[in-house]
């Protein structure tokens, strides 16, 4: 997958890529939203976490694989129920461990 200068990814097609150009500033500050909502609450689910930012699960789970990936949260081994009646996961902040 190829990713703009800001390591937005994108899928190898004009539109996708127009799509990372577009509001990629509003991107980025989503993603350090959700870091510094782990930073100080520890413990959430992607849907407690895009309630607290008053944004959109389907962009907020982006941004919480982002963090899984970057090693900065994990599963907490613990679900709750959400909205829709299902099991979902309870992520927990770790922090970066390099430090």
């Amino acid at each position: 997958m190829p990713y703009t200068k800001e390591k937005i990814g994108y899928q190898n097609i004009n539109t996708s890529r127009n799509a990372a150009e577009f509001n990629k500033d509003g991107k980025i500050t989503l993603r350090d939203q959700v870091m510094a909502f782990f930073e100080t609450e520890f413990f959430a689910t992607t849907e407690e976490t895009a309630n607290a930012l008053g944004r959109p699960e389907i962009s907020v789970q982006p941004r919480i694989s982002e963090l899984k990936n970057k090693g900065l949260i994990r599963a907490s081994g613990k679900t709750k129920q959400g909205r829709w009646g299902t099991q979902i996961t309870i992520w927990e902040w770790i922090g970066n461990v390099s430090q």
